[in-house]
């Protein structure tokens, strides 16, 4: 872990991997975006949805930054061939979406940047239908 995030996780020795009503559940935090191993690793525990949480804006408009990161997620998406939910802060200059995407990386629904907002998307797998609602109002 680097910066902010070793200041405020915890190292362990999780997997990372739930299980609700059985469905697979994987989770994973903004920076491991980056490294595909990560979600390799859920990819090996077949899980059915995989979250990555983000608390991630920027001092500026960044729109090259929330490019690339909701590319990392798509990439995510469609290596471990994954339904894949990223959620953020909202707020001024998001550097990185709300979204779900399916295991193609298509956009299946994305809240608006910069804009609190709820996420509601019905997500069926062959176990269950699913209901997100996703919560993604600024911090006070």
């Amino acid at each position: 872990m680097l910066g902010w995030d070793r200041d405020n996780f915890y190292p362990g020795n999780q997997t990372g991997v739930f299980e609700v009503d059985g469905i697979k559940i994987g989770i994973r935090i903004c920076f491991e975006i980056r490294f595909p191993e990560y979600y390799r690793e859920l990819y090996r525990e077949n899980t059915d949805l995989n979250i990555v949480m983000f608390y991630d804006k920027s001092d500026n408009n960044d729109i090259a930054r929330y490019d690339l990161i909701k590319a990392h997620i798509r990439t995510r998406a469609v290596e471990n061939v994954c339904h894949t939910l990223a959620v953020n802060t909202a707020g001024p200059y998001q550097t990185a979406p709300t979204a779900i995407y399916d295991r193609s990386g298509n956009t299946l629904m994305e809240l608006n940047r910069n804009m609190p907002g709820l996420l509601v998307y019905e997500l069926s797998l062959s176990k269950l239908n699913l209901l997100f609602w996703v919560n993604a109002l600024e911090k006070l």
